[in-house]
């Protein structure tokens, strides 16, 4: 739960609280009606708790997702380097291919003969 929500939360409770201490205050001393009214008031604040309940949880959800998926982008990035690596040392020297197959670097570890394409 962030800061912002455990502010909010223990206002809306210090709230339901008062509102309820108030009701049973005032139970008998004024019309039922508003004894009523106020009680059915002290329950917003109680929605509110379980609201600021629902969205930390769903932060947190959300942050796990962020997670995962972080380490398969980590794991896709660490595969296409070692895809891209693979490639690169498999490719043959730079002069092999301006020269268009026609000779090799004398230092070209994947020295083929002179007629081939490979």
């Amino acid at each position: 739960m962030s800061r912002g929500s455990r502010v909010l939360t223990a206002m809306y409770t210090a709230v339901a609280l008062w509102l309820a201490y108030c009701t049973v205050r005032t139970w008998g001393a004024v019309p039922a009606w508003t004894t009523l009214a106020m009680a059915a008031a002290s329950l917003a604040p109680v929605l509110g708790v379980v609201r600021e309940t629902v969205i930390a949880d769903e932060r947190r959800a959300v942050a796990v997702l962020r997670e995962r998926e972080g380490r398969r982008a980590a794991w896709r990035d660490v595969a296409a380097a070692a895809v891209a690596r693979a490639e690169v040392e498999a490719a043959c020297c730079e002069r092999w291919w301006t020269s268009c197959a026609s000779e090799h670097d004398p230092n070209c570890a994947h020295r083929t003969s002179w007629g081939t394409t490979a």
